[in-house]
């Protein structure tokens, strides 16, 4: 009896810190500006900073600045976080 109590307390706990991680990263996306936006999609989708420029009809330094304030924005280092955030928050953007 005490396991199962036990074992709905870690469950709950689970549920809860998903929900957290969610509200978390659904707050981080909405404090992106459009742009920010725009090559969230691109660098999520694997493309070059010089690749995102050019589609953004933007220089590549623009895109590096965006690309920074993003990854500041959203707490992460790296294009894999920045994934794994983006796939926790519900309404997450295509890449």
């Amino acid at each position: 009896m005490v396991d199962r109590v036990l074992e709905a307390i870690k469950l709950d706990d689970e549920r809860y810190q998903a929900a957290a991680s969610e509200d978390s990263a659904r707050q981080r996306l909405a404090r992106l500006t459009t742009r920010e936006r725009q090559v969230m999609e691109r660098v999520l989708a694997g493309k070059l900073n010089k690749v995102i420029a050019d589609e953004l009809n933007i220089c590549m330094r623009t895109v590096e600045v965006h690309r920074a304030h993003l990854f500041e924005k959203m707490g992460v280092k790296s294009a894999v976080e920045l994934a794994q955030v983006v796939t926790t928050a519900p309404g997450k953007p295509a890449a």
